[in-house]
Formats: C-alpha cells, sequence, structure tokens
C-alpha cells in the first residue's frame, strides 16, 4: 500500500522564496506543498483549512497583511495553532536563531530547526525526521523531546543566556533592588544612555519586554544575580 504525500504548508512572506522551496520539495515525490501564508494571521486560517502534515514557518515575519517583521511573528502564529489542539507539526526556519527562541519554540511545541542558509537537501532530512516522531535541528535528530529541551536549557545556563558580566549587574539592579536608570548609572558609574543600551541588549537576549518580564525570567531560570549592597 503506497502512503501518502507528506503535505506541507510554507508560512514565509518572502514570495521568491516560498515558491523556490514549493519547487525544490515537491520534486521529492513523498512531499507535496499544499498552501502557504504569508503572514502570523494567515498562518491559523491555512492550517485550520488545509490540516497539514507539516508547517514550514519562518520565524520573523509580519503578525498580519502589511505590517512589519516581528522578531516574534512566526511563534506568535505557532502558540495560536498550538491552541486549536491541531496534528500539524513545526518546523522552524530563519537566518539566524537565539538559542533562548529555539527553547521557547520547543516549549510552544516546535520540533525542528534550520537555517535558511542550509541546503535543501537538509531541510527535507529534517521534514522527514519531523513526521516520524522525532525532533530535529539542522543535521541532528533527537529522538526524545525532553532530552532535547533539556539539552537546550543546559546549553543556556552554561552560556547565561548570552549577557555580559556588566550586563548581570544590570540585571541584579533591576530584579534584585529595582534600580531606575539613573540610579544603575549612578552605581556603576557609567552614563544613563549606556545603561540603556545594556537593557535593550538584555531584553533582546532574553526574549522580555518589560522591567517585569526580566524580573520574573530572572527568577525562574534561577539567573547568577547577587545583592549589590
Amino acid at each position: 500500500m503506497v502512503s501518502s504525500p507528506i503535505s506541507i504548508v510554507i508560512a514565509d512572506d518572502h514570495p521568491a522564496l516560498t515558491n523556490g522551496l514549493r519547487g525544490l520539495l515537491e520534486i521529492e515525490p513523498d512531499l507535496r506543498v499544499i498552501g502557504h501564508a504569508n503572514n502570523a494571521a494567515e498562518v491559523m486560517q491555512r492550517v485550520l483549512e488545509l490540516q497539514p502534515d507539516i508547517l514550514l514557518l519562518d520565524l520573523n515575519m509580519p503578525l498580519q497583511r502589511e505590517t512589519h517583521t516581528s522578531v516574534r511573528g512566526g511563534l506568535h502564529a505557532w502558540a495560536a495553532v498550538k491552541g486549536t489542539g491541531c496534528r500539524t507539526k513545526a518546523i522552524l526556519f530563519a537566518a539566524e536563531m537565539e538559542t533562548q527562541q529555539i527553547v521557547e519554540a520547543i516549549e510552544l511545541g516546535v520540533r525542528g530547526f534550520l537555517l535558511k542558509s542550509a541546503a535543501t537537501e537538509l531541510l527535507i532530512d529534517g521534514i522527514r525526521a519531523v513526521m516520524s516522531g522525532a525532533c530535529w535541528e539542522q543535521t541532528k535528530t533527537v529522538p526524545s523531546f525532553h532530552q532535547f529541551l533539556r539539552t537546550k536549557h543546559e546549553e543556556l545556563t552554561k552560556r547565561k543566556f548570552g549577557l555580559t558580566p556588566r550586563e548581570l549587574e544590570v540585571v541584579s539592579a533591576i530584579a534584585l533592588h529595582g534600580m531606575p536608570n539613573k540610579d544603575i548609572a549612578d552605581w556603576f558609574k557609567i552614563a544613563e544612555d549606556t545603561v540603556k543600551k545594556h537593557i535593550t541588549s538584555i531584553y533582546d537576549k532574553l526574549g522580555v519586554y518589560s522591567r517585569l518580564e526580566l524580573d520574573h525570567f530572572a527568577r525562574e531560570h534561577k539567573l547568577p544575580i547577587k545583592d549589590l549592597f
């Protein structure tokens, strides 16, 4: 008995890339692209309408039509899709991905990760691996979801999420002491603009958007922060 081809929806806001991928994937007899989405709002519509086996999802995409690209567009779309209880499996792809973004995606149920610079053959391998029930990252297949997530958390812990020593001090000032920017600048004897740059960098690395989220993240992930007094 011949099994049905793996059905795929491509979610990316670049038509040239979408059309190119469609042509390359459909050379494979066991793969079939059945639709595409240009923004996060369309992802939900296409997945519910077409019920694909695989959603190939761009990390950075507009939330809605004619809006700017969002660094969380893809994850926002997938979180909405997961809420429907659909059977579709997601593979995230992007020009670049931070480890923290991968961890967040795994926690949302994404099962595959690929850089856009990778060869098409790797993507094809990844689609088949994810369809078989494995987790997959570029050229690495990991049978256990929990093993994959644990490994990523260990990577983040070792790297301190990419924060520099000074950035960790700024996190300490905010999370432990609630210090405003001016007080942080005075304490470390640096310019207030420098403090703002540190905070922007910290937010980008941790994927948070406010001091409240930063405080929650620091405590939840046990960042190595210390009392400054």
